[in-house]
């Protein structure tokens, strides 16, 4: 069975000859040690590497971005991945560079931002930002502005939306699903956003709307380029909870969800709710009211186990289940036993085997392999 047909068959509640890979992304340090050579891979090191390639001209900005997708592929295919999904990449061009690991972004003189390159933790941190801080009493504002765009936003998702994926598809020839991401749904998780809900709600709603309409046309053009499954929801919770309470959900959000997943399948796509954290209190909303077929950054640590999501909700695919931080921290015999659990909790069916979230910086390899050698041990008992 070939990769694309291996994880269309997932989809469809088919059950494929073996758990198909998946990983949402990876650190651009643990990439290149996997492939043996530098590696622009995902996370915001490879925003730092962008920026950094900025840096050097006009030239070897094109030679980076021209690599982007070559080492997409690479790495994922050496992972042995059935899923092919584009780094999220933040394509913003320093105007200075101070010392080799600072980055300056847009006006010196007025607002700009400043972003540091933290080489011990291997992250790309926002340092400075002078932009006034948001208040509630903004969000008004904001709406009407975002109201005022429709049309040019709009006009730019139909032009742009899935153009790298329909490509990144021709050069793959089926050898993996390539995913889309977009239809986003968010009020926000700052504190600005979060009194916002409370104190503006109409406003809110406005951008919501606003969202709605923007994530249904980029469904529409995913749809018109062949891109079957759409990674779209919003972080809106950490390991103890929702952001925000599941009265402002069910009031604010979950209308619009249910309409996006309404038009996702009307359009026959499938369409993957995404945020990391313990979502208990809202996954009946999202799973069985709104009715999204798809979970992802499943997140083990916070009780979204495999096993607790399928009792409740039998027929959501879930896009990965295994810790981040299990990768990274433990030991690959550790990980082996953890990936065989998950793997028997999804009695083979309905699960993308792979790190729930980003692989980080300093994962050992011998762990991604236990990761994936227990997937071959699985399918193998599981065929006879």
């Amino acid at each position: 069975m070939k990769a694309c047909d291996r994880a269309i068959s997932v989809i469809e509640g088919r059950r494929p000859d073996r758990v198909p890979q998946f990983t949402p992304t990876m650190s651009c340090e643990t990439a290149s040690r996997l492939m043996g050579r530098e590696t622009f891979a995902g996370s915001p090191s490879l925003w730092y590497h962008e920026a950094l390639a900025w840096t050097r001209g006009e030239d070897a900005h094109a030679d980076f971005d021209a690599r982007i997708v070559d080492d997409a592929i690479s790495w994922r295919r050496k992972l042995g991945d059935d899923v092919f999904m584009y780094p999220w990449r933040n394509t913003a061009r320093p105007v200075a560079h101070p010392d080799p690991f600072t980055f300056v972004f847009g006006d010196p003189a007025g607002e700009h931002q400043v972003w540091r390159w933290d080489a011990e933790t291997m992250n790309f941190v926002e340092t400075v930002n002078t932009a006034q801080k948001p208040e509630p009493e903004d969000w008004p504002t904001r709406a009407r502005e975002t109201q005022r765009n429709m049309l040019t936003t709009l006009e730019q998702v139909r032009e742009h939306t899935g153009r790298t994926e329909e490509d990144i598809q021709r050069r793959t020839g089926g050898d993996m699903l390539v995913v889309g991401s977009g239809a986003m749904l968010s009020m926000g998780v700052d504190e600005a956003s979060l009194a916002a809900i409370l104190l503006e709600p109409a406003a809110v709603a406005d951008i919501l709307d606003c969202q709605l309409e923007v994530g249904k046309c980029q469904l529409e053009a995913f749809a018109r380029r062949n891109v079957r499954v759409i990674m779209g929801g919003g972080d809106m919770a950490d390991k103890n909870g929702p952001i925000y309470s599941p009265g402002c959900f069910h009031d604010l959000l979950l209308p619009r969800l249910r309409r996006l997943v309404r038009h996702a399948t009307d359009l026959g796509l499938h369409y993957v709710w995404r945020t990391d954290g313990r979502i208990w209190l809202v996954a009946d909303m999202i799973f069985n009211d709104a009715g999204a077929p798809g979970y992802g950054e499943t997140d083990r640590d916070a009780g979204m186990t495999v096993k607790a999501v399928r009792e409740k909700f039998p027929k959501v695919v879930i896009w990965s289940n295994t810790s981040s931080d299990l990768l990274r921290r433990g030991n690959a015999d550790g990980v082996y036993r953890d990936t065989m659990q998950i793997l028997e909790e999804s009695s083979g069916t309905g699960y993308f085997n792979g790190c729930s979230n980003t692989v980080l910086p300093g994962t050992p390899l011998e762990n991604l392999a236990a990761m994936r050698k227990a997937a071959d041990d699985y399918a193998r008992c599981t065929s006879t």
